[in-house]
């Protein structure tokens, strides 16, 4: 089988398909294991999953798109071509302190909860785990910390926002 059809599609549109595909995919597992086990039991599961799954991410992400830097450097670089992040709509800024802060603008996994009556999903620990098996990959020096991330109160614009530094 060959899928000479998807070079016709814009990238754009395959970025998103993919990002809202492995976003909703995400989100089913998260509301399955929530129901099941309820929301305490859900969050440690789901920071499990993204911690192992980053540094794999991040690798390959880097492979595909041929990100050799390593450290706060590589980090922004894969930022800013990982496809799996264009649903949030990320602003990446490079710091002058080597640094990096990484603001999600949309996070259509809190709309679709805040819209099916869920209230906002208290995302931190999983940012957390998340940013921090990221590092693990590109630069296992630097440390993460938290800008904003629900539970917290955040501005309409920002949904998180992350400072990579070393």
């Amino acid at each position: 089988m060959t899928y000479q059809h998807l070079a016709k599609i814009p990238v754009e549109k395959l970025q998103e398909l993919l990002s809202r595909s492995a976003l909703t995919l995400d989100g089913l597992w998260f509301l399955a294991a929530e129901e099941k086990y309820g929301l305490e039991a859900a969050i440690e599961l789901d920071t499990k999953v993204w911690e192992r799954f980053m540094p794999i991410h991040a690798k390959r992400v880097a492979r595909t798109f041929g990100v050799t830097e390593s450290g706060i450097s590589g980090l922004a670089k894969v930022f800013e071509l990982d496809p799996l992040w264009v649903s949030f709509k990320p602003e990446v800024e490079r710091l002058a302190d080597n640094g990096v802060v990484l603001r999600m603008t949309d996070c259509p996994p809190q709309r679709a909860r805040v819209r099916d009556g869920r209230g906002e999903f208290p995302c931190k620990p999983v940012g957390i785990a998340c940013f921090a098996g990221l590092l693990q990959a590109f630069a296992p020096e630097a440390k993460v910390s938290c800008l904003v991330c629900p539970p917290d109160p955040h501005p309409a614009e920002v949904w998180c926002a992350w400072k990579f530094e070393i």
